[in-house]
């Protein structure tokens, strides 16, 4: 689905079920879009299970697009302040998981899922097809999705 802004979103209308699973582990803000195309769906999904697996209580931080890859941020658990929360080792496990879906991210669509390409020619980074890349036009502004806090 497209957002006000022009791009495509995992939302409640196109990705209820991935949200649902999400929002399990979001503690700090509110989870009702994740900017990132529906192109990553797959990828944000089985890195969501590959972590939940692993740990069971981990803690969500955001799912976005950052220089056109898909950039899944995670702590092992809940963070708590002036508390010893995970080991240096849970912390390198977690990230060699989130590590390989940005490397997979590298060369998926994020629009379409298709087999894609880092378009660093365009004012906003995106890893896009052929196809895509001709048929949607440069943003012409920057798109941040804003946080709520609970």
């Amino acid at each position: 689905m497209r957002d006000a802004l022009g791009v495509w979103v995992l939302d409640g209308v196109n990705s209820p079920g991935v949200l649902e699973g999400l929002r399990a582990h979001v503690w700090r803000w509110e989870l009702d879009v994740l900017r990132v195309g529906e192109g990553w769906r797959g990828l944000v999904e089985e890195c969501h299970r590959r972590l939940e697996a692993a740990f069971p209580e981990y803690e969500l931080l955001n799912v976005k697009q950052k220089h056109g890859v898909l950039a899944y941020q995670a702590f092992p658990r809940l963070w708590v302040r002036d508390g010893n929360s995970w080991t240096m080792s849970e912390a390198a496990a977690l990230d060699a998981i989130t590590d390989e879906y940005l490397l997979r991210s590298e060369s998926v669509c994020e629009w379409c899922g298709g087999e894609g390409e880092l378009r660093g020619w365009r004012s906003w980074e995106l890893t896009l097809c052929d196809a895509c890349d001709e048929r949607f036009p440069d943003p012409p502004y920057e798109v941040r999705a804003p946080l709520r806090r609970k």
